[in-house]
């Protein structure tokens, strides 16, 4: 990869948003897996449930967050510009 500072080549502009949009991504994700996890544990013997009811919550909330992520995932994909070979 050549250096492009050397050559006095000008800089893509990218969108001041970005950090912010990547962050929102991460974030979503961590709460997707973290709710997984929890709504996973009474199907794996770990703890015996209080309340039932709350751990099908918990796995329909997981659910709807990884499908957020996923359209999430498809949209960023949709957007970009094809590569050059």
């Amino acid at each position: 990869m050549e250096d492009r500072r050397a050559t006095g080549a000008p800089r893509q502009a990218q969108d001041p948003s970005w950090l912010a949009r990547e962050g929102e991504l991460v974030g979503m994700v961590l709460w997707a897996v973290g709710i997984t996890t929890l709504a996973w544990l009474p199907d794996t013997r770990v703890c015996s449930p209080r309340y039932p009811p709350m751990f099908v919550v918990l796995k329909l909330v997981a659910a709807w967050l990884w499908l957020l992520v996923g359209v999430q995932g498809w949209q960023r994909w949709a957007r970009r510009p094809p590569q050059d070979p």
